[in-house]
């Protein structure tokens, strides 16, 4: 077994240990679109669409980030307390394989949420409409993973402790959402924060999820979104790494 395969497999088993990990990745999501479909189903949709369609790819982009971002953050501070990040650096890899064997795991954790999100739409109490596109939906669940992942990083680059982290994660995060159109669509929010969500990669990686999950947006959204989510990603990947720190 190669470093990269024996480190992402250790990585793997350890977030299938930790209860608050699978609870928020796997439970907390399709449980979410549940809830609101039931209270808010009986809203009119927009553009043809049911409510619920519009709803739906907001879960999946907030799950994704939400994970990601926790994740990269934890995984980073974890390593640096319990001694584990120097064990690494002696390991026969390079620092952006270790890293990315990091993202590996987060990756696999987004598509199998992505994917339970997905089956929840089918119950009936919930009712989402595929478009045919949606099975591109992993490309933005990606891209989403390795911006909020790396982004993450960064924080648990900054931050001491675990308990900082989660703070500073959710300080960034629910804001996030409402200013990106996660909770409220952005036409009915004040200009001011339309003009910043054009500054947030949440709003990028809703516009790129939209189009091959419901058909909800333009296909030139989707590539806006997806095109954007990717550079960034790219970016602050090249960050961590630089700025990775063991102690």
């Amino acid at each position: 077994m190669t470093p990269f395969k024996a480190l992402t497999v250790s990585l793997a088993r350890t977030n299938l240990r930790d209860p608050a990990t699978m609870f928020f990745s796997y439970v907390f999501p399709p449980a979410l679109l549940v809830v609101l479909a039931l209270t808010m189903g009986d809203q009119p949709g927009m553009d043809g669409h049911d409510i619920v369609d519009l709803i739906s790819p907001n879960v999946m982009g907030f799950g994704v980030a939400f994970v990601g971002m926790f994740a990269g953050a934890v995984t980073i501070v974890e390593w640096r307390e319990n001694g584990v990040g120097r064990v690494l650096r002696s390991a026969p890899m390079t620092v952006s394989s270790i890293l990315a064997s990091a993202l590996a795991v987060a990756v696999a954790s987004a598509l199998v949420q992505a994917v339970l999100v997905v089956l929840t739409g089918f119950l009936p109490a919930v009712g989402v409409t595929l478009s045919p596109w949606a099975i591109l939906t992993v490309v933005p669940v990606f891209l989403g993973t390795l911006v909020f992942y790396s982004l993450g990083m960064l924080v648990g680059l900054v931050l001491p402790t675990v308990t900082a982290v989660s703070l500073a994660v959710m300080i960034m995060l629910l804001p996030m959402g409402f200013t990106s159109g996660a909770v409220l669509p952005l036409k009915i929010l004040p200009g001011w924060m339309q003009t910043l969500a054009n500054f947030l990669p949440l709003t990028y990686l809703l516009d790129a999820l939209r189009w091959p999950l419901t058909g909800v947006a333009e296909p030139s959204d989707a590539l806006i979104g997806l095109g954007v989510t990717g550079v960034v990603g790219a970016a602050l990947f090249w960050a961590a790494t630089k700025l990775m720190r063991w102690t």
